[in-house]
């Protein structure tokens, strides 16, 4: 089992990256959503960097896509930058891919 971790990194005022790695799932979401949280604010640009993130569960995609939800009704902007095809294709198997912003790669995520 890869051990999941988070590191948070202000880009530039209020553009904040989100290294993940691991496994996000059941028993790290509610601390990864703790962490996640006060980082989406009005203005803000909050990238999810997924390109170590290995697995993702159904609460893993639950909370992204309450990530997008609130930055939609913040103001703000969450998009997730070079997933791993296996994250990929959570929100393809899901039907969701098109409910958040996807980029294959960091400087596209924080330059689109």
């Amino acid at each position: 089992m890869d051990r999941f971790s988070v590191d948070v990194r202000e880009h530039a005022p209020a553009r904040f990256v989100v290294a993940i790695s691991g496994e996000l799932d059941l028993p790290e979401g509610d601390g990864f959503l703790a962490r996640l949280a006060p980082l989406i604010s009005p203005g803000a640009l909050v990238v999810l960097d997924a390109s170590d993130l290995v697995f993702m569960d159904s609460t893993g995609l639950r909370i992204l896509l309450h990530a997008v939800a609130r930055a939609a009704d913040e103001g703000a902007r969450f998009r997730l930058a070079a997933p791993q095809p296996a994250v990929r294709r959570v929100f393809e198997l899901s039907g969701t891919e098109d409910l958040i912003e996807i980029y294959d790669d960091m400087s596209a995520a924080l330059a689109g």
